[in-house]
């Protein structure tokens, strides 16, 4: 009986000593796999040589949301290696907001800003990556990582803003207090729009619209009222409407006085044209940002939850839309970095 070694990169079988396709596989054996070959009764052994992968190829994998361990798996690599191997590719990268200030210019000044939360380890609760896009351009031209969604964090983030030449004429958010008045202080004069989406499903959650029908009426009224951007004066004439119809309830009454209290904020948009009254488009992108971080389970730490971030901006940054509809259908084929950029500079590639 005979034992023979070889590497073999391919689906090859037969028997290296007869060249017999009679082979059978027996099992694997330190990461061999072994075959007995039935015409001259020859042992062999296959070693399968994995082509090699480069670290940025590693890094898009990490990207798309392979975990260190599954990226080890798959590559047959350790996964200390593809960790080192990521992490000094990310390293490499410039920061999202260096790009920002280098190669940007034409932003609309219309800057929808949202936190996302994030599981980083040595950390007993998620943290938050506040980040912002530019409506017309959809382009994201700043994000912090930090402990907590604070006033002086969210006053951090529009300082270094500032400083990209960045022009803020309105900014979208829910209502976080920390981040609109974070916006006016370093941008004074800044127009604020209140998400109506998210002002909606606050005081609906003050409703029993389940077991109380006035309850239900009542938050259909108000969903009309803010389902169109409306003149001040109707907007004012449609809540005293409210107001009235619904007088004897006590929690209609208290949302009512919300709303008139809110009305600047709920409609931002009369001083600023184009202001959108929603954030569906930052709301996207964190459902895209979700599905990307869950198969993670975690951050290693708070240096490589930044980086990793850091990079994951700019892909977005540097991918084409494939799925713009509506208005911005326009940008289909082309790159939110591509619509920012300055007149005559080619905008950058990091992955490609």
């Amino acid at each position: 009986m005979h034992s023979v070694k070889m590497v073999c990169s391919g689906d090859e079988k037969k028997c290296p000593q007869c060249q017999s396709q009679e082979t059978q596989r027996r099992g694997v054996r330190r990461g061999k796999e072994r075959f007995f070959c039935r015409s001259c009764t020859t042992w062999f052994a296959i070693t399968r040589v994995q082509p090699k992968i480069s670290a940025k190829k590693l890094t898009l994998f990490h990207l798309s949301g392979l975990s260190f361990r599954a990226l080890g798996a798959s590559q047959q690599i350790d996964p200390a290696t593809a960790y080192r191997k990521v992490r000094k590719e990310l390293e490499q990268l410039p920061a999202c907001i260096d790009v920002t200030r280098q190669y940007c210019q034409k932003f609309s000044g219309i800057l929808l800003v949202d936190g996302k939360y994030i599981q980083v380890k040595r950390y007993e609760r998620k943290i938050p990556v506040l980040y912002g896009v530019d409506y017309t351009t959809h382009d994201i031209p700043h994000f912090t990582l930090a402990a907590a969604e604070s006033y002086l964090v969210c006053k951090k983030f529009f300082a270094s803003l500032k400083l990209t030449n960045y022009t803020l004429q309105a900014v979208v958010s829910d209502d976080n207090v920390n981040i609109y008045t974070a916006a006016q202080y370093v941008f004074p004069g800044v127009v604020v729009q209140l998400c109506h989406v998210h002002f909606l499903r606050n005081m609906r959650a003050l409703l029993d619209c389940a077991r109380v029908p006035i309850h239900q009426e009542f938050f259909s009224a108000l969903c009309d009222i803010l389902v169109a951007k409306r003149s001040k004066e109707d907007f004012e004439k449609q809540a005293m409407k409210l107001m009235k119809t619904f007088s004897l309830d006590p929690v209609c009454q208290g949302i009512v006085i919300e709303l008139a209290r809110k009305q600047p904020l709920l409609q931002g948009y009369l001083h600023h044209k184009g202001t959108p009254t929603t954030t569906n488009l930052i709301e996207s992108l964190n459902s895209h940002l979700e599905a990307r971080v869950k198969p993670l389970k975690g951050f290693e730490s708070f240096r490589h939850a930044e980086g990793w971030l850091n990079a994951y901006f700019l892909k977005r940054r540097t991918t084409k839309f494939t799925d713009c509809s509506g208005k911005f259908s326009r940008l289909n084929g082309k790159t939110p970095l591509s619509q920012s950029q300055k007149p005559g500079i080619d905008a950058p590639t990091f992955f490609y």
